[in-house]
Parts: structure tokens; C-alpha cells; sequence
């Protein structure tokens, strides 16, 4: 067996939600510590971003906690669906850092978020965001932060999706079983 075919064979969904996990959990580690460490102010689209990566990692964990390949399909559908919210929020922030709109400063009217966004009141240091979306304030190998969790999502959406492919084929032969 090759050594690729080897570790898709380890992958099992529970493997890949726990890898989604860690992934998220470093992704958020990665923003806080743009946020207190390089003092980087979070723009609302980052909060937003960063919603959505909770979303999915919150899914995944749940997907962990599942018995079932049910549980498990479920947990990694909604994981999906937040990874590509996500994904679409990263796409148009690095598309108005590329093409700046003339009349909004960085993608507002987000100014609900100052005020009454639950989040940015329960947990501020975490979900506050006050810098501007037009910013580039850091960068790594020529992508700004936006663009490197545009690739995020889509590596979440493509491990997320492989859960999904993995967990269908089980799910409808516990279905199959049951009617049996």
C-alpha cells in the first residue's frame, strides 16, 4: 500500500473532524495574537471571519462528541456551511482590499458591531472590531490576512466536504441495516 493511500485510510472521519478542530483552534490563536500581540485591530468583516471559524469548529467538536455516522454527517454539513460563509466573507474582503470601494471606508455599515453586536459585549477582547477593512497592516509571502483566511475556509471546505464524502456512504448502510 502506498504511503498516500496509507494515510487516507487513517483519515477517518472522526480523525478529520479532530484535525478541523486543531486547525480552527490555531486559526483563532493566529487572530489573537495579530490582534494583542502585532496590536492589528480586527475590522467587522474579521470579526465576521472569526464567527465563522467558531462556527466550524464548534461543529466539528460536536461532530467529535457524535456516535453515529448521522451525528457526524450532520456536524460536518453545518461545519461546511459555516466554512463557506466564511470563505464568501474572506472573498469579498480581499476583493475590496483589491478594488476599493470610493464611498465606504472598509466595508461598513457595520456600525451595529460598536454597539449592540452580543459578541463584541460578552467577549470584547475576542469579538470587538474596530480597525478598518481597507487596511493592510501586515503581510506574509505578498497576502494579507484576509487572503491567507480565504485559503483557510477552502482548505476547511475541502476536509469538512472529505468528512461528508466519508460519513454518506456509512450513514446509508446504518439506514439500510435498520430497515433489513
Amino acid at each position: 500500500m502506498t504511503p498516500t493511500a496509507e494515510l487516507s485510510r487513517r483519515l477517518t472521519p472522526r480523525a478529520l473532524l479532530a484535525l478541523i478542530v486543531a486547525a480552527v483552534v490555531l486559526a483563532m490563536g493566529g487572530g489573537l495574537y495579530f490582534q494583542h500581540v502585532l496590536q492589528l485591530e480586527p475590522c467587522p468583516l474579521c470579526v465576521l471571519q472569526r464567527m465563522a471559524f467558531v462556527g466550524v469548529g464548534l461543529f466539528a467538536a460536536l461532530g467529535l462528541l457524535a456516535g453515529g455516522a448521522g451525528g457526524q454527517l450532520a456536524a460536518a454539513l453545518l461545519a461546511t456551511a459555516c466554512a463557506a460563509t466564511g470563505a464568501a466573507i474572506a472573498g469579498w474582503h480581499s476583493w475590496i482590499l483589491a478594488y476599493p470601494p470610493e464611498s465606504m471606508s472598509c466595508g461598513r455599515p457595520f456600525e451595529w458591531f460598536h454597539d449592540d453586536f452580543p459578541l463584541a459585549v460578552w467577549l470584547p477582547k475576542l469579538f470587538a472590531g474596530h480597525g478598518d477593512c481597507l487596511a493592510v497592516d501586515w503581510t506574509f509571502l505578498g497576502l494579507a490576512i484576509p487572503h491567507m483566511s480565504l485559503i483557510a475556509f477552502v482548505l476547511l471546505i475541502g476536509a469538512t466536504g472529505l468528512v461528508v464524502a466519508r460519513t454518506w456512504p456509512r450513514r446509508r448502510a446504518a439506514r439500510a441495516d435498520r430497515r433489513a
